[in-house]
């Protein structure tokens, strides 16, 4: 098979605690042509987090200065911190012959949108199983108090009455699944973009005959 990559700009976002970011990183090691767009944030770093990794950690003093000279596709503020996407990510990943990878939010995800072409992206949004389930999920996790939690759940609800803005919306009970889920539609974009070609070469030969 041809291994020539229609790169895509591919989207997955959830509310706090559906998984996503989970998500993401089994995704890259299922599929070695998808690039991880890795995030600026001027949150604090978790311990168990590495700097250029899961985010690139700044001041808010360094990410406004960055926002200024247009270094970010998208930004947004989320629980008082600063999130945003490099351009740059896009430019590397076309220019290596990848997909780019974006873990955001729906926010961040309609201004991606409104600067690139609709089959130029495929967008994912993932739903919990359920409110409860939402909610003991964040409680595993243990970062947050419990009204950090009911914030986050509060927030997660207006979240998700935004799913109808994305091409995919899936629910995310077991994560295995969910990543097949979303390798297979990636790979059948990819496979409708590899017969489009073909077409158009057959195309080409008969009416230059």
């Amino acid at each position: 098979m041809n291994t020539e990559v229609n790169s895509k700009l591919i989207i997955i976002s959830s509310p706090s605690g559906a998984g996503k970011t989970t998500l993401c990183k089994l995704l890259i090691k299922k599929m070695q042509n998808v690039n991880l767009s890795i995030s600026y944030t001027s949150r604090n770093k978790r311990l168990n987090e590495v700097n250029g990794k899961d985010y690139h950690f700044v001041s808010k003093e360094k990410f406004e200065k960055l926002k200024k000279k247009n270094f970010f596709i998208e930004t947004a503020t989320n629980f008082k911190n600063l999130y945003g996407s490099p351009y740059k990510n896009i430019y590397l990943s076309n220019k290596r012959n990848q997909h780019i990878l974006f873990d955001i939010d729906w926010k961040g995800a309609r201004k991606i949108r409104k600067n690139y072409k609709k089959d130029e992206i495929i967008d994912f949004f993932i739903l919990p199983p359920s409110k409860t389930e939402l909610k003991r999920r964040l409680i595993k996790r243990g970062r947050d108090n419990n009204q950090e939690i009911n914030l986050r759940l509060s927030y997660a609800m207006e979240e998700m009455k935004h799913f109808k803005e994305y091409k995919y919306v899936l629910i995310n009970e077991k994560v295995q699944n969910t990543v097949n889920q979303i390798k297979k539609i990636i790979e059948y974009h990819q496979l409708i973009y590899y017969q489009k070609n073909i077409l158009q070469k057959k195309l080409k030969r008969i009416i230059n005959r």
